[in-house]
Formats: C-alpha cells, structure tokens, sequence
C-alpha cells in the first residue's frame, strides 16, 4: 500500500490500483484486519491485498512436486490446468527432474488374478540398496516365458501381452491399451513434433517369399489412437522388439529370410519410413532372439554374454557399439566380470541389460522374479572400473505379505529399466 505524506506530517492511505491479472500470474490475497505496520490505514475485516506471483515463480514451485499430486492440481483451477498441461511446462518439468528406475513384473502364466505391477523409485549413485514403491496396477495383463517385452520411451513405460499393447505413464497413472493387428509392437517417440507413435508389423513372419513386408504405424494422442497408416519394407525376419533412440526405432532382423542376413532394422518416427537397413556383424546377433538392445551415450549398442566358458552363465560380455549408422560401422568392446551372472534360455534364471545409468554402468537385471518373498538384486558394472556391485531394490515383491495379498503364484516375467524419465505428458 502506498503512503502520502501531508504538510502537517501525517500519513493517509491511498488504495493500491487494480491490476488486470493474467493467466501467468496467480491472486494470493491477505487479510488486512490486523495491523500491518503502514500506519492508521483501513483495517476493516475483509479487505484483502492482491499479490502477483511471477510465472517462473508458479513454475519453480509446481516442478518441485511429484507428477501424481500435480495430476490433482488440475482441478483446481482452469489456469492451473492449462499452465500444467502446457506443452512449455511439461517440457520444463521433464528436463528438471531426475531419472528415476522402474520394475515392472506380472503374475505367472497361470496364475490369478492376471496383473502387472509396476514400480519406480529415485536412483542413487554408488549405494548398496534402493527403494521402489508401487506406482500402478494394470489387471488382466499376463506374460508367458519369453514374451515380456517392457520398454522405456520418454516417460512412459510400454508392453505388449499378445495383440493387446499397453502404454502407462508411472509418474500420472495414465494408462492406454489398444489392439494391434499383430505382435512385436514397438514405442517411438519424434522430439522434434513431441508425438508418440507405435511400430508393428502386419505381415506374418511365415508368410511364404514375400515381395516386402507391410507395417502400422499408429499416432497416439488424445488418450488412444489417433490414426493408423500403413509403410512397406523389403522383406525381413524381426528378432527382436524395437528400442527407441533420438526418435528413430532399431529392431534385429534376418534380410530377407531368416538365417540369412543379419541387420537392424531403422525405422524414422517422424517421416514414418522404414529409414534403411543397417548390416551387422553376425556376433552382434550371438542370441537371436535374446539380442539385448540398449542405449549407450546416446547410441544403438547391444550387450553380447560370452557363455562358451560356463554355459548356463558369463563373466565376460562383449558391448558391440553402432558407432556410424550410414556407414554401418560399429565397434567392439570385451569386459571381464569378476564374477559369474546366470543366463539360461530356457525357463531358468537369466540376467539381461536394458540400460545404463547417468554414471554409464551398465545395469544387468533379472527376468523373473527370484522366488517366493525373496530380495530382487540387480547388478551394475562401471566400463571404467571396471567393478561390479550388487544392489537390492526393496519393496519388489519380496515379503510374503505381498504375494499373499496379490496371489502370486509359480515364475512371475519382470523388467527393470534403468534411466526412466519423469514425465507429466499426457497421450
């Protein structure tokens, strides 16, 4: 409130003009019925003073919070909902908030209910233990042995369970599951028009000499899908799921038939195009189908388990890096663990990569559940260090409480994916 000074030395109180207040500024109002030190102005009851918050002011403060409270916070007000769901502000909280891990497991073939549990929690570097809390329930979602293909794309977490493909986001609950014309469906994402889209391919692996091969392309948007289109592509054997890097998809295949060519598939989110097919040497497709995609400082990279020595597990692994994708060019890197990681094929226990972390370790986690109430360890190994440490993920299903309040039962399929971002976007 303003002073003006009288000849006498007085002081009366003249009422702050009304400002019109944008949608980038918010009212705080206080109550003036209590003397505020101004003077002998006005302190009748129920006077308030109107007090604008600056936006970047609104957008520190709401980007400090967890994505599910700020879900609730669009119901407050409509300027609230559009400052939130703003593309600017979602932007701004994905690039501010660090990554996160998610474990992601269901019930066994048989058992029921069917359901997929999904769980994250904060990372921390160097430590012996971390802590996941349950942030969804999907049911009627069950993975048979071999078929649990998780994948982390820009904040949300994709699956597919057959034909059914199901998309959740961690951070908002969002979940979204439709219908694909066959399996192997992928998760893209285009930075540049900030738009989703999935991968799947129509024509049938055992389809006889096929001349080329067609694909769906599937937008997203609008919380289910938005259009579907078809792309064609010579023809080829998919090996693997796709992994989603710097808006292009990369999936093994043979070209043309299996057993023959061994490639990676690069499909261009954006312009919706099967881009090319890259050549690979034959040991980077070691494991067929068992090819593990990662990312690796922002490359196409797959780990490769030597198991020659020890059969039914490694200590050494081979990190195959696409280092140039229009040359086909890629590198290779050997590492020696000091100790042995299982890697069964079969229905036994089996350690995978489906990441790294900010730090670069390479993470290594296991495809099932350990057992019945038993600890979830994942491993991580540092290329520089070349040190290796085990870390127990609390809280993934490893009491009794658990098991008995959900009904699991037998060998439960799991996914853990290392460097999840947060994110508030909405499909």
């Amino acid at each position: 409130m303003k002073r003006k000074e009288h000849a006498k030395g007085s002081l009366e109180a003249i009422p702050l003009k009304k400002k019109m207040v944008t949608h980038h500024q918010k009212q705080v109002f206080c109550d003036e019925s209590k003397d505020n030190g101004v003077g002998s102005g006005d302190k009748s009851p129920g006077k308030k003073l109107k007090v604008l918050l600056p936006y970047d002011m609104e957008v520190e403060t709401l980007s400090r919070l967890p994505g599910k409270s700020l879900m609730k916070f669009l119901c407050v007000s409509k300027n609230w909902y559009s400052l939130i769901r703003s593309q600017r502000f979602v932007a701004s909280y994905y690039a501010a908030k660090p990554s996160r891990f998610v474990a992601a497991f269901t019930n066994s073939v048989f058992g029921k209910p069917e359901r997929l549990f999904i769980m994250s929690g904060e990372e921390e570097e160097g430590t012996s233990s971390l802590v996941a809390n349950l942030d969804k329930t999907i049911p009627s979602v069950t993975l048979p042995h071999g078929s649990a293909k998780f994948s982390s794309v820009h904040g949300f977490l994709a699956c597919f369970d057959l034909s059914k493909f199901i998309i959740c986001n961690p951070s908002t609950g969002q979940v979204i599951t439709f219908h694909c014309k066959a399996t192997g469906t992928s998760l893209g994402y285009d930075p540049v028009d900030d738009q989703f889209k999935a991968l799947t391919q129509v024509t049938s692996i055992y389809a006889h000499n096929p001349s080329s091969m067609v694909h769906e392309v599937i937008t997203l948007g609008r919380g289910g899908v938005v259009s579907r289109t078809q792309v064609t592509s010579p023809p080829h054997h998919p090996l693997t799921m796709g992994r989603c890097i710097n808006g292009f998809i990369y999936y093994a295949a043979w070209a043309p038939i299996f057993g023959a060519t061994p490639v990676f598939v690069c499909f261009d989110v954006r312009h919706e195009r099967i881009l090319s097919f890259i050549t690979t040497p034959k040991d980077v497709m070691l494991r067929g189908a068992f090819t593990l995609l990662i990312e690796y400082k922002g490359k196409l990279a797959v780990v490769v388990p030597d198991c020659s020595k020890f059969g039914l597990s490694f200590n050494r692994f081979y990190l195959w890096i696409l280092e140039d994708a229009t040359k086909h060019e890629w590198s290779k890197q050997t590492f020696e663990l000091p100790l042995s990681l299982p890697f069964s094929p079969a229905a036994g226990e089996r350690l995978i990569s489906q990441g790294t972390i900010k730090a670069g370790d390479i993470v290594f986690s296991p495809t099932t559940l350990p057992g019945r109430a038993q600890p979830f360890y994942v491993f991580y190994f540092n290329p520089d260090t070349k040190n290796i440490r085990r870390v127990r993920i609390h809280g993934v299903a490893d009491t009794e409480e658990f098991w008995s309040r959900y009904g699991l039962t037998g060998i439960c399929r799991a996914s853990f994916s290392p460097q999840h971002a947060d994110s508030i976007a909405s499909l």
